[in-house]
């Protein structure tokens, strides 16, 4: 089976899951990036990435390609806004054919559970079989984010 993750990362924390779980499920990883980057304030990021994310809108982005057709799964990463998906991966979503083939993600929250955020993707992705809800790295939750990431590895086999 042909494995790709892709995934969008403000603050590196879904990076460093992503790269993990490449390594240790031997599958292709692919970045995203918004062709107009979100501001530099961190107070501006999230209150420009919240309201991206509860208006549920489709930001241009880079990092995608026809390629991704080529692979038989998925695994799709993202932060958290607003208890919703990051706006990158709402615009990555529109493309039909590639959610199809998203059966598992991984989300990463400075707040709190992800429980709402998953359960708008399960309204997106109706081939969706896993998710792992993981805490920002200045989370006091953080440390058990390794044996989550084994755990998830272990499930998708």
């Amino acid at each position: 089976m042909k494995r790709a993750i892709i995934y969008y990362s403000l603050t590196d924390n879904t990076k460093t899951a992503a790269e993990k779980l490449s390594e240790k499920l031997d599958a292709d990883i692919y970045r995203i990036e918004l062709e107009k980057p979100l501001p530099s304030s961190k107070a501006k990021q999230m209150f420009e990435g919240g309201r991206q994310a509860v208006f549920e809108l489709c930001p241009a982005i880079t990092g995608v390609s026809e390629r991704f057709r080529d692979y038989d799964e998925i695994i799709l990463g993202m932060p958290v806004w607003a208890g919703k998906p990051a706006s990158p991966i709402n615009t990555l979503l529109t493309d039909k054919a590639l959610a199809e083939k998203v059966t598992a993600v991984f989300t990463f929250s400075g707040g709190g559970d992800n429980g709402g955020c998953i359960k708008v993707l399960r309204k997106k992705l109706d081939n969706l079989k896993y998710d792992i809800a993981l805490a920002d790295r200045n989370s006091k939750f953080a440390g058990e984010n390794d044996k989550k990431l084994d755990e998830f590895v272990q499930r998708l086999g």
